[in-house]
């Protein structure tokens, strides 16, 4: 049977999904889109150098289930921007919509935002929307977002229900992506956050606080099995924002506290590695004195380790 035969003439969307030896959740991302009430108007694979060809051959077998155009493309390794950027040169949509190979779009994802985004003056250049969270344990968390509409807030992107760091929650105007150059290829961490505050800058936002898509959280993340790989990624693109003015200085040294003590809890809860989490603990109370019960706790037992 044929998935998703409707026209898609009505479509000015393209959706770009990025895989990178994680071909197995293509068998769930990729049917989630063929699904869509309103078709894409291409489905375009960019693998990012894997270690074997099993993309590709899962990619073949859906092209026989739907008369949406798939585009599929292996390069050399160079990590998720420059496959983005990849997937921005090949697009020939209106709107782009950036999912990972784990992610699973609800129905209606596209209908409902490319409407919107559509209806809306050319100055704004997203909508975003909420997600689904599932854990580990399969535990659903439904995430709420702050609703917005025109200029944002720089210090509200990232933060806990307010403005989406990750790409993936929203649907852009491609010629505005292609304005601002897309992804920044020498960050390999918080690179959608960048590129959202680069947008920022001249664009307006739309933010709807309703479900787009499920995103399934992966113990194999390469940034969570070492806690030093984020601590860096993190602390790079904070010194890209400040070259940049992506974010106000206060708001900066902020996220840098907040980066060394999110290490100092990774790092403590390998018991191992308490000697380790010492200077992150005075670094990052040099930057700003603690602010709350938990961070005069942290400053005590600071002095407690330095005894040991």
């Amino acid at each position: 049977m044929m998935l998703g035969v409707e026209l898609i003439s009505s479509s000015k969307t393209s959706v770009i999904i990025t895989t990178f030896n994680d071909a197995k959740f293509l068998e769930r991302s990729i049917p989630s889109v063929i699904k869509q009430s309103l078709k894409p108007k291409e489905i375009i694979i960019i693998d990012d150098g894997s270690y074997n060809d099993n993309a590709e051959k899962i990619v073949n077998s859906f092209r026989s289930h739907t008369r949406i155009p798939i585009v599929f493309n292996k390069k050399k390794n160079g990590g998720p921007s420059s496959a983005r950027n990849v997937g921005i040169k090949l697009a020939k949509g209106e709107f782009i919509l950036f999912i990972d190979a784990d992610d699973e779009l609800l129905k209606d994802s596209i209908e409902w935002r490319q409407e919107i985004l559509s209806s809306l003056d050319k100055n704004y250049a997203c909508i975003y929307c909420s997600k689904i969270r599932i854990t580990e344990n399969n535990k659903k968390i439904k995430e709420k977002v702050f609703e917005t509409d025109g200029k944002i807030n720089v210090c509200l992107v990232g933060r806990d229900k307010a403005i989406p760091g990750q790409i993936t929650h929203y649907l852009f105007r491609r010629d505005i992506l292609v304005k601002t150059k897309g992804y920044n290829e020498s960050l390999k961490f918080n690179e959608d956050f960048e590129l959202i505050l680069c947008i920022a800058k001249k664009w307006f936002f739309k933010g709807v606080n309703k479900v787009g898509f499920i995103q399934y959280i992966r113990e194999d993340s390469w940034s969570r099995l070492d806690p030093y790989i984020s601590y860096y990624g993190v602390g790079k693109f904070l010194e890209v924002a400040a070259s940049k003015k992506l974010l106000p200085l206060i708001e900066i040294k902020q996220r840098k506290k907040e980066n060394k003590l999110s290490l100092v809890k990774k790092l403590l809860s390998q018991r191992n590695k308490w000697n380790e989490a010492i200077p992150f603990i005075d670094e990052a109370f040099n930057i700003a004195k603690p602010q709350n019960i938990k961070e005069l706790m942290l400053l005590f037992f600071n002095k407690i380790l330095k005894k040991l």
